[in-house]
């Protein structure tokens, strides 16, 4: 995957900057109310989580490693837990040729778009777009149905976010701009998961979380995230 997760970075800034925030959430009604029809086996995508390091004058530099780290986190996590907390199963995704590949990474993309629009305005948070909550239309299209066919699942799960992570450099000047009556921020993560139904490209659910404490390198810090996500799935466990 070579796509930088531009509007997740965008959403990311946007968001209030706090040591942790509750777990917001997106849910399709046509899902809320018939949970008869929650998928039973979702097929992971490998996540597109981009992890930066913070100097001290706030320049932000992309560190691959760090991200490497990150992803199988979230990879195992994802995994274990819907294990444990029983919302469905999860399954890695299948090796796949060049064309599946682009038509994956394609997808991704317009999730990023997509995920971007439900944050905005598929919540109904505000009074102007209050309707989207139950006209919730927001879709990829039917090309990932491959998967389906490939995996038997029913639905895929998509991980998206960003991390930017202060360096040794910029925690010092934080000491340093508390004495002097200044507060610059340390860093702050965002972090979205979301399913889409395989047959039609529908998004079922989706959940958010931010914080300016988490670490994506720390397999504890992404175990109490993707709980936390987890959480807001609709129906009992």
């Amino acid at each position: 995957m070579r796509r930088i997760v531009g509007a997740m970075v965008l959403v990311a800034a946007s968001v209030m900057a706090s040591p942790a925030l509750a777990a917001m959430s997106a849910i399709n009604p046509a899902l809320s109310q018939n949970l008869a029809a929650r998928p039973k086996k979702v097929v992971l995508l490998p996540p597109q989580v981009f992890v930066f390091e913070l100097s001290a004058g706030g320049v932000p530099t992309r560190m691959p490693e760090w991200e490497t780290a990150a992803r199988s986190n979230l990879v195992t996590a994802a995994t274990r837990l819907a294990r444990e907390s029983g919302p469905f199963d999860v399954v890695p995704t299948p090796p796949l040729g060049s064309t599946d590949l682009d038509t994956l990474d394609a997808h991704i993309g317009l999730y990023d778009r997509v995920a971007q629009s439900v944050f905005v305005y598929g919540r109904g948070d505000q009074t102007a777009w209050a309707h989207k909550k139950n006209e919730f239309d927001y879709t990829l299209g039917p090309g990932l149905a491959f998967l389906r066919e490939q995996t038997g699942a029913d639905a895929a799960l998509i991980v998206l976010g960003s991390d930017f992570i202060s360096s040794g450099g910029r925690k010092a000047a934080f000491i340093a701009g508390l004495a002097l009556g200044i507060v610059m921020p340390l860093g702050q993560s965002f972090i979205t998961a979301g399913i889409v139904d395989l047959k039609t490209g529908d998004v079922q659910w989706m959940s958010f979380d931010s914080s300016s404490s988490m670490d994506t390198r720390k397999p504890a810090d992404v175990d109490s995230l993707m709980r936390s996500l987890y959480q807001t799935w609709p129906g009992p466990r």
